[in-house]
């Protein structure tokens, strides 16, 4: 009989138990799976004991404390000679699972695998690229971000994972131009790639595209302008994987057309001294220009998981 209130829990029904929490902790494949140490099944018939059962409850309890989830079960385990009895809401009764209810503990984790909380994980730098000649037009950073392979790249983003963007510049001169550069690198605050989405803290459009959703092909997946008359500058990143590498590139759009006019009569209707002489207004940035480049990914500080291995960082295209 089918785990429930008042019957025999069988290795079948432990088995079913643990592979839904092995979806979420273990191997996974999509959107499912933290690279964890999977829950050993038991042949059918097998008894099960005390410390195969509270490896249940380990995965389980794990995967809520990474989360940040508060389960039912959150501080069950069963002694060696206990018995093992069905607990309140840890699985739905019959293992009938709905994964979009989240109604009980086991659903809950699987509902949520991709909601880490603060304090599970941790940040940390990848690298950066500056210029610091005049420009005008476009610059770019490129770089890509290599996983050890497809699961590894998977595990980290599925755990909270993200590649965090920052752009900055300072010094040079005091113009309009360097002022609007400053304000619209400021005002997106840190952008995030994470599993299926990318956010930012601030102004500008993400996209809903995460790693889940790259192809062969760059996909923009971030830009942001800011107001006139600079409105045809911008800062926009697109992505694109191949295998287990992800390449990024960072473009520095200074779309802007300087002024153009003709000198006319200087103060007080007096003629300038070369009235009637064309003249084009300067349009280049300078100053040092900065892209940063950082991660945030688990930590296992507060589930105990093991953390996943920080990714490799190379840049192909400095600005």
């Amino acid at each position: 009989m089918t785990y429930q209130q008042g019957a025999t829990i069988t290795a079948d029904d432990y088995n079913t138990i643990a592979g839904k929490i092995n979806e979420v902790i273990g191997t996974g494949s999509g959107d499912k799976g933290y690279g964890q140490t999977e829950i050993s099944t038991l042949s059918s018939g097998a008894t099960i004991t005390a410390a195969q059962w509270n490896s249940l409850l380990d995965g389980l309890q794990k995967s809520a404390l990474h989360q940040g989830l508060t389960i039912t079960n959150s501080g069950e385990s069963v002694s060696a000679g206990g018995n093992i009895l069905p607990f309140s809401d840890f699985v739905p009764s019959g293992l009938t699972f709905d994964e979009s209810s989240g109604s009980t503990d086991v659903e809950q984790i699987i509902i949520n695998r991709l909601t880490a909380a603060a304090g599970d994980l941790t940040s940390g730098s990848l690298g950066d690229s500056s210029r610091t000649d005049s420009w005008s037009d476009t610059v770019e950073h490129s770089f890509t971000v290599t996983f050890t392979d497809a699961n590894h790249a998977r595990h980290f983003f599925n755990s909270g994972g993200s590649i965090n963007f920052t752009a900055s510049r300072s010094g040079g001169s005091s113009t309009d131009q360097n002022t609007s550069w400053d304000g619209l690198l400021s005002a997106m605050g840190t952008i995030k790639f994470g599993a299926n989405a990318t956010t930012t803290s601030g102004s500008g459009t993400a996209a809903s595209i995460g790693f889940h959703d790259l192809t062969g092909s760059a996909q923009q997946i971030f830009t942001h302008s800011p107001s006139s008359p600079y409105a045809t500058n911008d800062y926009t990143v697109e992505a694109s994987i191949s295998g287990a590498v992800i390449t990024f590139d960072v473009y520095f759009n200074d779309d802007h057309v300087a002024q153009t006019g003709t000198l006319t009569s200087g103060d007080a209707g007096q003629p300038a001294p070369n009235e009637g002489q064309g003249w084009t207004g300067a349009d280049a940035v300078d100053g040092t220009l900065t892209s940063t480049i950082a991660f945030t990914k688990m930590s296992g500080g507060t589930s105990g998981f093991t953390a996943p291995a920080t990714p490799t960082f190379s840049t192909t295209n400095a600005l």
